[in-house]
């Protein structure tokens, strides 16, 4: 058999074997974004700025459950709809209000403005445990941001006796286990990827 048919043959094969695992290899690449660690109670709960209602709802379930009592929110930016209306709340005023919204009490909240990425939220955060004296912080974000939170945060906190524990809120808008037969999971999964590059290159 010539060698070029042989090649053909193998890339054939190799092709029909990608398109019948077509499936276990996408979910296996939300999988790899999705680093959650077992729920245990910690003296803040830290939700980052970003997706206002997924991780509201998922703050005031965490309280629900019992596993904190103190909620801190970040994100400095306003959220464009709201720039355009001339109102000016931030993405840590939305996701606290929403999180109060769905049952978390007013005064177990904290609004932090600041953060414009993950690392200034890591930074600012680092400074407000340090300041409340926290032994163990939840990290409240998207599930498929997870293992970039961890890098970052496990990095900054290094050294600082702070134990970091990541927690995830589910999208409302997809679903994270099928999330490349919606746009927003296109679009999440692509950016995280992207996003996890210019971490490790820059971080």
């Amino acid at each position: 058999m010539p060698k070029w048919l042989r090649a053909a043959l193998v890339i054939m094969a190799l092709m029909f074997l990608a398109w019948n695992m077509r499936f276990a290899l996408l979910r296996s690449m939300g999988n790899f974004l999705i680093t959650e660690d077992p729920m245990v109670h910690a003296d803040e709960v830290f939700v980052l700025g970003g997706a206002i209602v997924d991780r509201g709802i998922e703050a005031a379930k965490v309280y629900r459950q019992g596993f904190g009592e103190r909620f801190v929110f970040t994100g400095a930016p306003i959220p464009t709809a709201l720039e355009g209306l001339g109102i000016d709340s931030t993405e840590a005023a939305c996701t606290r209000n929403e999180a109060v919204r769905h049952g978390l009490p007013l005064e177990n909240t904290l609004v932090l403005n600041k953060g414009t990425s993950t690392f200034e939220e890591a930074e600012a955060l680092l400074r407000q445990a340090q300041a409340d004296q926290a032994d163990t912080v939840l990290v409240i974000s998207s599930l498929f941001h997870l293992r970039r939170v961890g890098v970052v945060f496990r990095k900054r906190f290094q050294g600082s006796g702070i134990t970091v524990l990541l927690h995830g809120a589910p999208s409302q808008t997809f679903d994270e286990r099928t999330w490349w037969t919606s746009e927003e999971g296109l679009i999440m999964v692509n950016n995280e990827y992207v996003k996890l590059v210019y971490y490790w290159l820059k971080y």
